[in-house]
């Protein structure tokens, strides 16, 4: 028979989180195992309406606070590899990749995330920029991640995927909290966090993170560094519902840009090394609230405001953003809800410090990239319409659209969304949808001209790669068909499966064009829309009680994807949509955490990866070219913690890849050193 205090312990750490604010400690003490079971299991980015994870007709899964923790990441990034269908590549030691459902790579435009509802997008960089996505990792409450298309709820950039890292209450975190982290690679980070009483009305928490690592190992003279700091002020009578955020970031590392030199033939005469100072900062103030009018409506907005500045070569710029966002919840009867809801995104971009007019063709920095405008006013406009109605006991429905109009590009989209769940008993239910999502424009694909040199070594000869803007391009979209299972036995298994089809059109890509040479040595490549692709694949996330002290965690990932080139544009070739392609990519995880005591934790997570490319691609101009495979890998990590007490320190040891003294070679990293083993020790104090 399972205890009572293990029985919680399942309740709180299963893949969902457990809504059981309202439940006192003693009570769920109380519970049975059955009892226990039942409890309601929530989410809310799924849409924005706080839902039993087993009523949500979509892919959605949730890291707890004690997986999170367990999993041994330094990182959220590193966190999000426990998540089935998430791929997360190290490009460097401060640099990620994550994505999801194909087209993997850095400038990653198809996934929207969040921190409690703050959007992390960067309009000038053109995705998320993982290395400032940063958090005192025990103060987040979980991570929930919606996996397909969300437009509807979320608008542009929720193509193929939503993560929302959601922070603990100020309530939660009264104490004081100290964490620092040493490994054999030069990786150090300390943190602290306290609790404030401002008053019996408010309360608070105070934080602060420090992180110290080289960008790479092979790289002693190259130290990155990165701040993190805020405050949290909420309401210390629950029944409030409002916050106040205010914080910022900033990073900073040197490192050596070199600049290129060329002869008025185009002949390639040197480059010159030059110190340069990479720096980025942000600040942001952020504020939420939620009012009942009655016991059938509920109105919420939320208010927000950041700046943010970078003088990396490959994204320069700054800009500030003003958003607000409402929504208003009407249970206008017991089987129907609808949800309004509408926001406004204003956001001032500045890109003169780095214009095109200002490059000089002949010596130029190794990479880097120059706008053709100085400045930009943008707006995103929205409203979205959603009911939820339960046609019978056993099905309900969820319809819904949004509606955007980009300033930027002058366009008006239209992402509406169509899902059914189907209850077969109490533990299986089945689930489909199809929904419409948009890519919001991006001024590095309609106004920035991105360039870097291709040195080779054996010849000692250089050229310039140059790739232009586009301004005419049409909004890229996608269309998502998705069905999934679930099945929960209440006790000690649960199962999620996913299959999904997506269309994706007006797909960005570069085509060179030898008719547009501002120097000899310059190869210029022509941003197009002229392609198309359809991905396709299974995902399955499953958790299982092994026994009354050993949980696991399985996930696992299939997908291929198939591009394919429109031919409306000339300069496009109908060769290289094979760019794209992916025969194959498989991606598996597994998390293991054993309660060996009281006192001491063991958890190991295994990781398989394999992605299987076409043989060779053909370019324009007849070139064949093959691509770089990569052999599959299979990498395990572990943790031991040990806390002698509920008074004491815990002390945690982490190994990551375990027997990769050499390292291993994986996508886009440069150096294998960069998976190479390594240990780091954390010891971190709650009082």
């Amino acid at each position: 028979m399972i205890s009572r205090q293990v029985c919680l312990g399942l309740a709180l750490t299963t893949p969902v989180f457990v809504a059981a604010q309202e439940n006192s400690l003693d009570q769920l003490m109380s519970m049975s195992l059955e009892e226990l079971s039942m409890l309601d299991v929530e989410m809310e980015t799924a849409s924005k309406v706080t839902q039993k994870l087993t009523d949500i007709p979509s892919s959605v899964y949730v890291l707890s606070n004690e997986r999170i923790q367990r999993s041994g990441a330094k990182t959220i990034a590193e966190v999000l590899t426990l998540v089935p269908g998430l791929k997360v590549t190290k490009f460097n030691e401060t640099s990620w990749f994550v994505s999801t459902r194909g087209f993997h790579d850095g400038l990653y435009n198809k996934m929207l995330v969040m921190m409690d509802g703050r959007s992390l997008f960067s309009p000038v960089y053109g995705g998320t920029y993982w290395s400032d996505v940063d958090y005192i990792l025990a103060d987040i409450e979980r991570i929930e991640v919606l996996k397909g298309p969300g437009g509807t709820i979320w608008g542009g950039n929720a193509v193929n995927g939503v993560v929302n890292i959601i922070t603990k209450s100020a309530n939660d975190t009264q104490g004081t909290y100290l964490s620092g982290v040493a490994s054999n690679t030069d990786n150090y980070e300390f943190s602290v966090r306290q609790g404030l009483s401002l008053n019996d009305d408010v309360n608070a928490r105070a934080f602060y993170k420090y992180r110290e690592e080289p960008t790479y190992r092979t790289n002693e003279s190259e130290k990155w560094k990165a701040q993190t700091a805020g405050m949290v002020f909420q309401p210390s009578n629950t029944e409030e519902n409002w916050s106040l955020r205010i914080g910022g970031e900033k990073s900073f590392y040197e490192s050596e840009l070199y600049t290129f030199q060329y002869d008025n033939s185009g002949s390639f005469v040197g480059s010159q090394a030059n110190d340069f100072d990479n720096k980025s900062q942000s600040v942001y103030v952020q504020f939420n609230d939620s009012r009942h009018f009655d016991e059938s409506s509920t109105l919420s907005y939320s208010l927000w405001g950041e700046y943010n500045e970078d003088n990396a070569p490959d994204a320069p710029g700054s800009y500030s953003t003003i958003d607000f966002d409402s929504t208003y919840i009407n249970q206008l009867s017991a089987k129907h809800q609808m949800t309004l809801g509408g926001g406004l995104r204003y956001m001032y971009l500045d890109f003169s410090s780095s214009q095109v007019s200002d490059v000089d063709w002949y010596n130029p920095d190794y990479e880097g990239r120059a706008y053709n405008i100085q400045s930009a006013n943008d707006y995103i406009a929205n409203a979205f319409i959603q009911s939820q109605i339960q046609m019978t006991e056993a099905l309900s429905i969820t319809i819904g659209a949004k509606v955007e109009h980009f300033t930027q590009n002058d366009s008006t989209e239209l992402s509406p969304q169509l899902r059914g769940l189907y209850k077969l008993t109490q533990r299986h239910s089945v689930w489909a949808g199809i929904s419409r999502a948009v890519v919001a424009p991006s001024y590095m694909d309609s106004n920035s001209t991105y360039y870097f040199n291709s040195y080779n070594t054996d010849s000692n000869d250089s050229y310039l790669d140059v790739y232009k803007s586009n301004s005419n391009l049409e909004i890229e979209d996608v269309i998502t068909a998705e069905m999934g299972y679930r099945y929960s036995n209440n006790s000690n298994f649960e199962l999620d499966a996913t299959i999904y089809l997506s269309e994706h059109d007006n797909l960005r890509f570069h085509s060179y064009d030898p008719n547009d040479i501002p120097a000899n040595h310059v190869y210029v490549g022509a941003l197009s829309d002229d392609y198309k692709a359809k991905t396709y694949g299974l995902e399955l996330g499953a958790s299982y009680q092994l026994t009354e002290d050993l949980t696991s965690y399985l996930s696992y990932a299939y997908s291929t994807l198939e591009g394919e080139n429109k031919g409306d544009d000339p300069k496009s070739s109908p060769q290289t949509g094979v760019y794209y392609d992916i025969d194959n990519e498989h991606l598996a995880t597994a998390q293991l955490m054993w309660n060996i005591t009281d006192s001491w934790q063991f958890d190991v997570i295994g990781q398989y990866i394999n992605v299987n490319y076409p043989d060779y691609w053909i370019a324009g101009d007849g070139t064949q070219y093959e691509w770089q495979s990569y052999p599959h890998e299979i990498t395990f990590d572990a943790r031991l913690a040990w806390k002698k007490s509920s008074a004491a320190p815990l002390i945690e040891v982490v190994v990551e890849n375990i027997g990769k003294s050499d390292g291993y070679q994986a996508e886009f990293t440069s150096e294998k050193s960069v998976n190479q083993e390594s240990v780091y020790v954390r010891v971190s104090h709650e009082f």
